[in-house]
């Protein structure tokens, strides 16, 4: 008998089988049909492959980890993949790219359609929101928003988005797209006056400081809205810390606060002193001294004997060479002066340290708008998911339509999630605060429901002749949860 003791390449054939994604699939399509966007994306696109099944492949390839349509079109090009995944019909990256256009074009339409199917859902009354914006990298410089802007630390080809969240149920409801190298209160001021057509009167928007502008401010409190947004602190601020010293009233978790009422308004200033913040100012002051000592010592030796060689850094380069007949050196403070070394550190101290400033147009607890702040957090971790977990981050599409199709594709896919976190039952945890175990209510997060989704798998076998098997693999404790919720969508 004669065994076999090698392996060629040449000699494997494909087994037909297929892998997918139960989990996500699973995920995708039920949050379609419980959102009605089956019927109502095939109502803009009558010809050809139905737009929700286009749309439906996409956020199922994005949530998978995927972010190449050509790698989306090749891997659903199978006769199996076609069957199981796109409801029999063949999927090119062309159908994908027309398939963002019009989500572009209907942008509008699409988020006010979600938008009126979540209030019904959750039984929204109040509208509460939190607003942030981010950045999103880009591969290339000619997309339509593209421009150098500052991310991740450096310069870099970018496009910027803004995009609003619920305070509760914690769901995305509107997104937008802005030019790489536009500031934040431009953005706010065209993205806010969009949003409050989707909310309620009395609304509370919570901003960052790039919303705190005066026209933007202005804006919300004339629609009957409120704000709470952080703002920049002035001379004024600091004679009320100076003189209402007294007045300032522990809150709890490492923080005090001066309150500032206005008597013709409701509108409210929170100064709030932070120890951490006052902590990681002290460190940030060590740094500066260092920073002053050296700028010091350089100064002295400038001064002793100016060289040119340690003041400008001379480019080499073969085919030219730079010549400087002359420099002068004029001195703007004495090195050796005690006066003048303390102006040199007042030019970069920073006498705020651990306090920063709240502003409200509602008369607010202190306590509460401190909370209602922090928990701007929320919408953080939201835009993280939306640039690593749905992985819109870096964006590879040029096109202006595809541009804001790629945004609203991204913020369906996020809000599938946010939907499944919503309804999962919450757990009960043990943490300290303040000094004191409590209890609180605990959500895995967008990362851990993706990846739990992920893993669960279904092997498709197809069977000589006809049918197939299925073999489900990885079924999780956190999956199994998710699936019998998503059995009641």
């Amino acid at each position: 008998m004669t065994k076999q003791t090698t392996f060629r390449t040449a000699d494997a054939k494909p087994s037909g089988n297929i892998s997918m994604p139960f989990g996500i699939i699973e995920l995708v399509r039920a949050g379609f049909r419980r959102l009605g966007l089956y019927g109502f994306l095939d109502s803009f696109k009558t010809k050809g492959v139905p737009l929700s099944y286009v749309i439906e492949l996409m956020c199922i390839h994005q949530l998978s980890g995927g972010a190449s349509m050509n790698k989306c079109g090749a891997d659903a090009s199978s006769p199996l993949m076609i069957s199981e995944l796109c409801h029999g019909h063949r999927i090119s990256r062309k159908t994908m790219e027309r398939a963002l256009d019009i989500l572009d074009t209907y942008l509008e339409d699409v988020l006010d359609f979600i938008w009126r199917k979540l209030k019904t859902i959750y039984a929204i009354e109040r509208t509460d929101v939190y607003v942030d914006g981010s950045h999103i990298e880009r591969y290339g410089h000619k997309g339509r928003y593209t421009a150098v802007g500052e991310g991740g630390g450096t310069l870099q080809w970018q496009d910027q988005f803004m995009v609003a969240q619920l305070t509760e149920p914690s769901l995305p409801i509107k997104i937008e797209a802005y030019p790489g190298n536009l500031n934040d209160p431009p953005q706010y001021d065209d993205f806010i006056p969009q949003l409050m057509f989707m909310l309620e009167k009395g609304s509370m928007i919570v901003m960052d400081a790039g919303g705190s502008s005066k026209k933007t401010l202005d804006d919300i409190t004339d629609n009957s809205m409120d704000y709470l947004a952080r703002v920049r602190m002035n001379e004024s601020d600091d004679a009320i810390i100076r003189d209402e010293k007294d007045s300032m009233m522990y809150i709890g978790r490492g923080v005090a606060c001066i309150r500032h009422e206005f008597a013709a308004s409701e509108k409210t200033n929170y100064l709030f002193f932070s120890v951490d913040r006052y902590i990681l100012g002290m460190l940030a002051a060590e740094r500066r001294t260092v920073k002053l000592a050296n700028e010091l010592k350089d100064a002295k030796e400038v001064m002793a004997g100016p060289k040119l060689n340690k003041l400008i850094k001379i480019k080499k380069n073969p085919f030219f060479r730079v010549n400087i007949n002359s420099f002068d050196v004029s001195m703007t403070l004495d090195p050796w002066a005690e006066d003048d070394i303390l102006k040199a550190a007042e030019t970069d101290a920073d006498d705020r340290c651990g306090w920063f400033k709240l502003q409200s147009s509602r008369r607010l607890a202190s306590r509460e708008a401190l909370d209602m702040y922090r928990h701007r957090v929320g919408i953080e971790h939201l835009i993280s998911s939306i640039k690593s977990v749905v992985k819109l981050k870096p964006l590879r599409v040029w096109a202006e339509g595809s541009v804001r199709g790629s945004l609203l594709l991204a913020m369906i896919s996020q809000l599938m999630i946010s939907m499944v976190r919503q309804d999962l039952e919450p757990e009960l945890i043990e943490k300290k605060e303040d000094g004191k175990m409590i209890i609180a209510e605990h959500r895995p997060s967008n990362k851990a429901i993706c990846e739990s989704l992920v893993h669960w798998t279904v092997t498709v076998i197809p069977k000589d002749g006809f049918g197939t098997e299925r073999i489900f693999s990885n079924e999780s404790e956190l999956s199994g949860r998710i699936h019998e919720i998503l059995k009641q969508y």
